[in-house]
């Protein structure tokens, strides 16, 4: 009993010496509601929103895409004709080609025989995905080779980039039917770079998030003995001057930490819930890699707008 009134009495000193202090003295920026939210809640915020995986309007996409395509068709008719493949090409000092073990550059690509552009193969004219980066000068994208029996012979992978108004390869990657293959997945500057952005802005946000609750939590916690020594005090003595001042004052203290700690509850869901959407869609490109005999399964299939839904029923 002696130690509760102990505590409560430094509590309510506490508040006298907090009360007759000047207001700006008072003012703590690391306790601003509009401050915090400018800190904690600004997810993605500086970077591009291709960062946090907005894609570019599918209008935007298709200009790139079929383009894309037909370049990935010309180097696989040159490739399987025994003609210069490396015309598919926008050659520089960043070309590369890759696959069954060998690396090329813009000099040694038409030296390189390509084991997927074989008699009785075919390239699949729909890509199995296929992506425009946030600039708008490249995209990604990945088709399967398919073999006389229907099976996927392979996969290949390209990195494209627009040039003098052409769409051709920066980088192509061969991946074999027993060779492992990654999906691609959307992207902004460069492959990869959406999901580790995701997986890193999203874990810093939710420690954070979670680091501002407890603290909310535990301003809460003395705001609440703030105010149950100061209506003891007023209790006790209710004549005693700056009493009630007190009372009043840990009370709005209490209403603050209280709506505080319900907004940065409500920025730690938000971050728990983007945090397990990136560690999800991580976990389907780790599910998906694999031998590229079973890249089909890569291709998305969309579901359809609710309003062509509404017209296929009737």
């Amino acid at each position: 009993m002696g130690r509760n009134i102990t505590i409560m009495a430094g509590a309510l000193t506490a508040m006298l010496a907090l009360n007759a202090a000047p207001a700006r003295a008072q003012y703590m920026p690391h306790l601003d509601p509009n401050l915090y939210i400018l800190a904690t809640m600004g997810y993605g915020g500086g970077v591009s929103p291709c960062m946090t995986g907005t894609p570019m309007a599918d209008p935007k996409i298709a200009e790139a895409r079929a383009p894309s395509l037909a370049t990935m068709q010309a180097y696989f008719d040159a490739a399987q004709g025994g003609t210069p493949k490396s015309a598919a090409f926008h050659l520089d000092k960043k070309s590369k080609w890759q696959g069954g073990g060998a690396t090329a550059d813009q000099l040694g690509i038409d030296r390189q025989a390509d084991p997927l552009a074989v008699a009785g193969n075919r390239l699949d004219g729909d890509p199995l995905r296929f992506y425009r980066g946030g600039s708008g000068a490249t995209a990604l994208g990945q088709w399967a080779v398919l073999g006389a029996d229907g099976q996927v012979a392979g996969v290949y992978t390209g990195f494209f980039t627009r040039a003098k108004k052409l769409w051709k390869l920066r980088e192509l990657t061969l991946s074999t039917a027993d060779e492992s293959v990654e999906p691609a997945a959307q992207y902004c500057v460069k492959p990869g770079d959406v999901i580790e952005h995701r997986l890193t802005s999203t874990k810093t946000w939710r420690e954070s998030a979670q680091k501002n609750v407890d603290e909310a939590q535990t301003k809460l916690d003395a705001a609440t003995v703030q105010v149950a020594a100061a209506e003891a005090a007023l209790a006790t003595d209710p004549k005693r001057s700056g009493t009630a001042t007190v009372l009043r004052t840990a009370k709005a203290g209490q209403a603050k930490w209280t709506k505080q700690l319900e907004k940065r509850e409500k920025n730690l869901a938000d971050a728990l819930e983007k945090s397990a959407e990136a560690e999800k869609d991580a976990a389907e490109i780790k599910r998906l890699t694999g031998p590229a005999r079973g890249a089909l399964a890569f291709r998305i299939v969309e579901e359809p707008k609710a309003a062509e839904k509404t017209a296929a029923a009737q």
